[in-house]
């Protein structure tokens, strides 16, 4: 193991982790829409280190992106429906 690629290593692998909870909280609807782009964020910084290494966080990541991008999508869901709900008079 090289001491150089060492602290990329651990930069790596707290970005998956960061990313995949950021991801999973992001998956509340409304609330968790910052997160989710935080969590989508986290996804590229990581991949664009990770370039020749070796991530063990791979799968975390992976995972991350997919709560980020289905939070986002949820959230949007959630502020359209509302959205036309009181567009149509029939919220309140």
């Amino acid at each position: 193991m090289n001491g150089q690629t060492s602290p990329a290593k651990i930069k790596m692998l707290e970005g998956s982790l960061q990313c995949f909870v950021c991801g999973l909280i992001g998956l509340l609807p409304v609330i968790g829409f910052p997160l989710s782009v935080l969590a989508l964020i986290s996804y590229r910084r990581v991949c664009v280190e990770q370039r020749g290494l070796w991530n063990a966080g791979q799968t975390y990541l992976v995972w991350g992106f997919a709560f980020g991008a289905a939070g986002i999508v949820i959230s949007l869901s959630v502020f359209g429906v509302v959205l036309f709900a009181a567009l149509a008079g029939k919220l309140f």
